[in-house]
This record gives structure tokens, C-alpha cells and sequence, in this order.
């Protein structure tokens, strides 16, 4: 993508263009075993359209498909959970009124709620937008969500709180050509992807930096992850796809194979955190312990071993780049030292027991067998005395476990 022209006040001097936005709201969480599936619909929660619901199930399909291959699929590593729509509220124009919920499951126990929020045509407003974001600011729309999620959370996780949070916005232009806008709208573009809420300007090799990791393959758009967020932005390239979604409340369908990329780095992330922070905090106890939990572990990382980047070239660009901007590839290796220190320290206290065994055995045998000699001995000397064979074979047996006690002791400090 050729790198813009940017001027840092361009964007406040132009007219913003009507744009099209939609925001995924990804919360992860721990997962017990025991959770299988939701019994019933909770509280609060209205079902899908029908139509909305097919077209979603049918879309989604198709870019797990593209992006997964038909082998991890199988594997049911992942499932969904749709739990149906919450209303919001929304107390103006712009501001969106309801929200589309579902839980994804992980078989390493996580759980990722994803949450869709379609907004009304309105101007293109970052700063806006990075509000209702704020995840941290009281009654944004990302904290009202989650409070809603937050008592399921807590029936079903055992926790009101998430792990981690990230959002990824869907924004969509369908009278704009991309490649003039973005010229003028590069700070403001890259302001989004931060969840900047700084006024102060970005400079211009910082914004030009920021936009050349664009990694979306089609004319038009622009794919973006950074540490705070995610980006899709498509032009009226992508205008189709935006009406009929726009029409069903959805998102819109070229965003999927982004969205499902992104979802499962955060699953990454948050299976690698989990498995690090139990090495950390309840490490195994013995050996058995140890190769349950380097099975459990090595069927956690197999997503980070090829499943996300086992497919289309799209996804491995962004696969490669999530990892590393998310953190995931330290992490990783920070989960793989820790199994290794792990598993040195277990390996070398059970050589330690095993040296401790050996030592007692070559004792009480040594210590045996010289009383049994000093027994026989005894035995030739006195044949009616059985109290005193009785002695010196005790006796024997003592002195020669004292002696072998010292002289086994030396050697293993020298």
C-alpha cells in the first residue's frame, strides 16, 4: 500500500463522510470443565431474527472454512454459544441500540464472548468512537456491555471480571474511495487503532509506520491489529457486502475472515496466559503430575503451532503479526522456559529421592548381610547360646550400618 501524505490538521479541516460503523467487543475469561452448553436463553436476551441468524451461521461458516481448513474444524476445538441480542439504550441518534452476544469455547478451558454493536450511519468520528470504547469509562457502551455479561460470567466462570478486553472496529465507507480519503484521514485512522484519546498530534512517520503493516490483500481496505485494538476499514468497494449487511443488523461478510483470525489470537493469548499462570502458581507435585500437565499444555499450544497458520496467505500475515504485537510469541516461549524449569526441577528432585533410596538400600542390605555372616559365625562358637548369636548378629549389623553410613557419606560429598 503506498504510504500518505499526511497532514496532521487535514482531517479537522475536512468534511467527514458518512460512514457505516460496527464494533466487536472481545472479552476472555477462564472456563471450567464442567461447562457444557447454556440450558436456556439467560435473562434479558431476545433471539436473532431468523433471517439475521441464518445469513450470520451461513457467513461465519463459510470463513471459518477459508480461514481454518476443514481440519480444525472437524477437530471441534471451538464452539459457539449464541446467547441473543441486549438492548442498549442508546439515548441519541448515533449512538447504537442493541447489542448481538455469543460465547465462544475453547477445549483448553477459555471462554471468548463476542459481542457485535451495529451503530447508525453517522459522520466518520473517531474520537467518538474511542469513547464508547473505553472500557474504563463509567457508562461507555463497552462497560454497560460488559455489566450485562458480567453476572453470566460469574454463574458460568466463576468470576464477574474478564481477563482480557479487545476490541476490534468494523468501519465501512460506501460513497468514499479509499486511497484520496485516507490521505487526509491517516491520523485519525491510526488515532482509532490506539484508542488514542490523547489531542495532541501523531507524527507523520509514526502514522505512515502505523498504516504500511496494513495486511488486508483487497483493493480498498485496510486490516490493521495494534496492542489496543483491531482495525477493518473498507471502502465503497466493499458496498455490497455493507447494504446487505447494514440491512440485518450484521456484520458486514468480508469482515469474517479477519474477525475469526483476530478471535482466535485472542484465544491464543489467553490459553498461553492460563497455562503460564498455572506453571507459575500450582505447578505439579510429582512426576505423574508433571506429564499430565506437559500433555495439557502441548494440546494448548496447538494453535500456536500451525492451526492459525496452516491456511490462506491472509491469514498468515496476520497470524505472524498478531503474534507478534499481541505478545503471544513471548509469551509462548515464556510458557516453554517455564515447563522446561519445571520440569528440571522435578527431574532433579526425583534423581535426588532416587539417590536417597539408594543410598538407604545399599546400608540396610550391606548391614544385613555382614549380620547374617556374624551370625553363622556365632553360630559355630556358641550353639546353645541363641541369646548371645542374637547379639552379635544385632551387634554386627549395627556396626557395619554405622560404617557404611560414614564411609557412603564421604564419597557422595567428595
Amino acid at each position: 500500500m503506498t504510504a500518505p501524505s499526511v497532514s496532521l490538521n487535514q482531517a479537522q479541516n475536512n468534511e467527514q463522510p458518512i460512514s457505516v460503523p460496527g464494533f466487536f467487543l472481545l472479552f476472555s475469561n477462564r472456563l471450567p470443565p464442567v461447562f457444557n452448553k447454556f440450558s436456556k436463553r439467560p435473562d434479558g436476551f431476545a433471539p436473532l431474527p431468523e433471517t439475521t441468524c441464518n445469513t450470520l451461521n451461513r457467513w461465519r461458516a463459510a470463513a471459518q472454512s477459508h480461514v481454518l481448513g476443514p481440519a480444525f474444524i472437524q477437530s471441534d476445538r471451538l464452539a459457539v454459544h449464541p446467547l441473543g441480542r441486549i438492548d442498549l439504550g442508546g439515548s441519541k441518534d448515533q449512538e447504537p441500540c442493541h447489542a448481538d452476544v455469543c460465547l465462544i469455547t475453547h477445549v483448553a478451558g477459555v471462554a471468548l464472548w463476542e459481542v457485535w454493536i451495529p451503530a447508525p450511519r453517522q459522520s466518520f468520528s473517531p474520537e467518538l468512537w474511542i469513547n464508547w470504547l473505553d472500557i474504563n469509562q463509567t457508562d461507555s457502551m463497552a462497560e454497560r456491555v460488559w455489566q450485562r455479561l458480567s453476572t453470566i460470567s460469574q454463574s458460568i466462570a466463576g468470576t464477574s471480571d474478564y481477563d482480557d478486553y479487545y476490541p476490534l472496529s468494523v468501519i465501512r465507507l460506501p460513497d468514499i474511495e479509499l486511497a484520496g480519503w485516507l490521505d487526509a484521514h491517516a491520523e485519525q485512522v491510526v488515532s482509532l487503532l490506539w484508542r488514542d484519546q490523547i489531542s495532541r498530534p501523531l507524527k507523520t512517520n509514526v502514522v505512515i509506520d502505523e498504516l504500511a503493516r496494513d495486511t488486508c490483500p483487497r483493493v480498498g481496505g485496510i486490516n490493521l491489529i495494534g496492542r489496543r485494538s483491531a482495525l477493518d476499514l473498507h471502502d465503497l468497494n466493499d458496498k455490497s457486502n455493507t447494504l446487505e449487511a447494514e440491512a440485518l443488523d450484521l456484520p458486514p461478510r468480508s469482515a469474517f475472515p479477519f474477525l475469526i483470525t483476530v478471535e482466535l489470537l485472542c484465544i491464543e493469548r489467553a490459553v498461553l496466559q492460563g497455562l503460564y499462570d498455572r506453571l507459575t502458581h500450582a505447578g505439579p507435585h510429582s512426576i505423574d503430575d508433571l506429564l499430565t500437565l506437559k500433555k495439557e499444555v502441548m494440546d494448548g499450544l496447538e494453535e500456536f503451532y500451525g492451526a492459525t497458520l496452516a491456511s490462506t496467505r491472509f491469514n498468515d500475515i496476520v497470524a505472524e503479526q498478531g503474534d507478534a504485537v499481541l505478545g503471544i510469541a513471548d509469551l509462548f516461549d515464556a510458557v516453554t522456559d517455564r515447563i522446561e524449569m519445571v520440569s528440571f526441577t522435578l527431574t532433579t528432585e526425583y534423581q535426588q529421592r532416587m539417590t536417597a533410596l539408594q543410598f538407604w538400600l545399599t546400608v540396610v542390605f550391606g548391614a544385613t548381610e555382614i549380620g547374617f555372616i556374624a551370625a553363622s559365625l556365632a553360630t559355630w562358637y556358641y550353639r546353645s547360646g541363641l541369646w548371645v548369636v542374637l547379639a552379635w548378629t544385632v551387634g554386627a549389623a549395627v556396626v557395619s550400618g554405622g560404617v557404611l553410613v560414614t564411609r557412603l557419606r564421604r564419597r557422595l560429598r567428595d
